[in-house]
């Protein structure tokens, strides 16, 4: 995926985005070609392969630009229980779960909600603020661990019709995080 700063490259992937969103609502995920995106974003073949490597790649693309799901440095909230960066997490991608929940729905009716799950896992390690003391080890399965957690939670969101609140999903994902299920 380019990551450049050229403005015209910039533009063609937002029109490239744009129009893999358009198609997306109009027919299955599975239907649309590499032709069908270029036409529909009017950029040529040679264009989208010189700023995404696959159609998986614009569905990353929109996720991460966006739809943007990294968390924001936690405030260090103080809470009785000591979960004050626990809860900050959960209630940022509860709120971007409900906020992007007809994408979400998209992802989850074409069977490509995974890319939701890869798109979590990089917005998590990358983030200065998650396990930064941690080993890079642990790090990279505690970002595997939250980011399957939420992409799960996010599909059932979905599937279920997003009908729950934000303050719902944040205490669902506390109450899962935090092993409070085990008590």
């Amino acid at each position: 995926m380019y990551c450049g700063s050229n403005k015209t490259a910039l533009a063609s992937q937002r029109q490239i985005a744009e129009a893999m969103m358009r198609l997306i609502q109009e027919k299955p995920y599975a239907q649309i070609t590499i032709s069908e995106l270029c036409k529909t974003a009017g950029i040529s073949r040679q264009t989208f392969y010189s700023l995404f490597s696959s159609r998986e790649n614009v569905v990353v693309f929109t996720l991460q630009a966006q739809y943007c799901n990294a968390p924001e440095p936690p405030q260090l909230e103080r809470e009785a229980d000591g979960n004050g960066v626990m809860r900050q997490l959960c209630r940022g991608y509860s709120e971007y779960i409900l906020q992007n929940r007809n994408l979400l729905r998209l992802l989850v009716e074409n069977h490509i909600d995974h890319l939701l799950y890869d798109s979590l896992y990089e917005a998590l390690e990358a983030c200065g603020c998650f396990f930064r003391t941690a080993d890079p080890c642990l790090r990279r399965y505690a970002a595997s661990y939250y980011a399957g957690g939420i992409s799960c939670v996010a599909r059932r969101y979905a599937q279920e019709g997003c009908a729950t609140t934000a303050h719902e999903l944040e205490e669902l994902l506390m109450t899962l995080f935090t092993g409070k299920l085990f008590y």
